[in-house]
């Protein structure tokens, strides 16, 4: 019998909703007490993959990973998690997850141009698809259902007027992932924030190699 969409969609959304890095517990073991595992003998038995940018290592996405994983559990859905900080690889993960045929797919876009493209292939194949962390001025452009996450320009023009407020002359903005348009967004909202008031720049750093970060973003300072 084949699976109803809208059941589908609730459980990716439930899932993709964990973006933050926690579930209800913080990222920590739910305990067996409270109906951990409520309404898993009972409800169909669903297929998500879920697809991020992450590296290895990374301890934010170890986190969002961690809660998604708890999120499926209590709701009786298999997760499949996989990532990769490379656009095209992380793509040909998401074709990955078409091919096996899951019943939904939740997938960060730090590179719209490259990933969106075949996320939209998931959604046109009848395959409920969300975004999720990175990609939310590009998700409804893909036939993605949802998306989870912060509007990023937002984010940093508060913190630029949070800056402004504190007679910051000259900020730095450190993005970590190159071509990450999330990050961008940050940094453009924080320029907007601090207005003429003073400057902003932008230090790119590699965030595999944490060594290098910290000597590059000490090296800035100094």
């Amino acid at each position: 019998m084949k699976k109803s969409r809208k059941a589908v969609v609730s459980a990716l959304c439930l899932v993709a909703a964990v973006l933050g890095g926690c579930s209800s517990t913080g990222g920590a073991p739910r305990s067996e007490d409270g109906g951990a595992t409520a309404g898993g003998v009972d409800t169909p038995r669903y297929v998500v993959a879920m697809v991020t940018h992450g590296a290895p290592g990374d301890t934010y996405w170890d986190l969002v990973r961690k809660g998604a994983e708890d999120a499926a559990a209590k709701d009786n859905i298999e997760l499949r998690y996989s990532s990769d900080p490379q656009a095209p690889n992380q793509a040909n993960l998401v074709q990955s997850a078409i091919d096996a045929g899951v019943d939904g797919i939740a997938v960060t876009m730090p590179n719209a141009g490259a990933i969106g493209p075949v996320a939209k292939k998931a959604a046109d194949a009848g395959i409920p698809t969300v975004g999720l962390n990175a990609g939310m001025d590009d998700y409804q452009k893909y036939g993605m259902s949802a998306f989870f996450g912060q509007e990023e320009k937002v984010a940093g023009t508060k913190a630029g007027e949070r800056l402004k407020s504190e007679d910051a002359q000259h900020a730095l903005c450190v993005i970590h992932e190159q071509g990450n348009s999330s990050q961008e967004s940050r940094c453009e909202g924080i320029k907007k924030g601090l207005g003429d008031s003073g400057e902003m720049e932008v230090l790119y750093v590699n965030g595999m190699d944490l060594t290098a970060v910290t000597s590059t973003v000490q090296a800035k300072l100094a």
